[in-house]
């Protein structure tokens, strides 16, 4: 089960089962934190109480609280745990046959990513606008989210170079501005046309991060074309 990409596990069954104290354990931590994100996408993150997110997970209110120390800490541990998924996820397309192209490599990634975020638009919405108003303690979070985002790009890259597809490996200032600009496109999007529009943006941004790292650029097939 993963919080980002399969929502809610179902809860747990009553009475024996072969579970471990660890999976039990597991299981609600993972509820709650799939039910942080959605209950925060929906309602906005002020007026989400701890009594929303442990009715949507169905978990004891005590459970809550032997596992977080409040609905920030939780926020937190979801958002941490989205994050997770989302590279993990993203890290296959590193495993990719060696003959791929780079820039079907690029666009994998993206088109993955933004799949991802189309299929969970309640989610989405938390992590990408209402994080902006869970308060400072936060801010850490996103920085180092950024800075993983940002390593996985390089590492891409990297297999770029390697293949002659890529002169040197990516410039980190020109990736972290790439990574500001992709925020802010999702954001607006998210405003202006919804979640489930999110992949039409992978062309744009495949162009952009090729154009960045000097990479050759693809003829007039297949990245381009899913614009059409």
């Amino acid at each position: 089960m993963t919080v980002l990409t399969d929502g809610p596990p179902d809860r747990l069954p009553h009475g024996p089962h072969r579970l471990t104290r660890e999976e039990v354990e597991n299981s609600q931590y993972q509820r709650l934190c799939a039910a942080a994100l959605e209950a925060v996408g929906e309602l906005g993150y002020a007026p989400t109480t701890v009594t929303e997110i442990v009715g949507r997970a169905r978990v004891a209110r005590r459970t809550f609280y032997a596992l977080f120390g409040g609905k920030e800490e939780c926020f937190a541990a979801a958002y941490d745990s989205a994050v997770a998924d989302c590279l993990r996820l993203l890290t296959e397309t590193i495993t990719l046959s060696a003959d791929t192209p780079f820039a079907e490599r690029v666009h994998t990634s993206f088109r993955v990513f933004l799949e991802i975020l189309a299929a969970r638009p309640a989610a989405t919405r938390a992590l990408y606008i209402e994080i902006l108003a869970a308060g400072p303690a936060l801010v850490e979070h996103r920085a180092r989210v950024h800075r993983l985002f940002a390593e996985h790009i390089v590492a891409v890259g990297r297999i770029g170079v390697q293949r002659g597809e890529v002169p040197v490996d990516p410039d980190p200032a020109l990736i972290d501005m790439l990574l500001g600009g992709i925020n802010e496109r999702i954001v607006a999007y998210l405003y202006e046309r919804g979640a489930e529009h999110l992949p039409e943006l992978a062309p744009l941004f495949t162009r952009t991060a090729l154009i960045l790292c000097g990479a050759q650029q693809p003829g007039a097939g297949s990245v381009e074309s899913e614009q059409g």
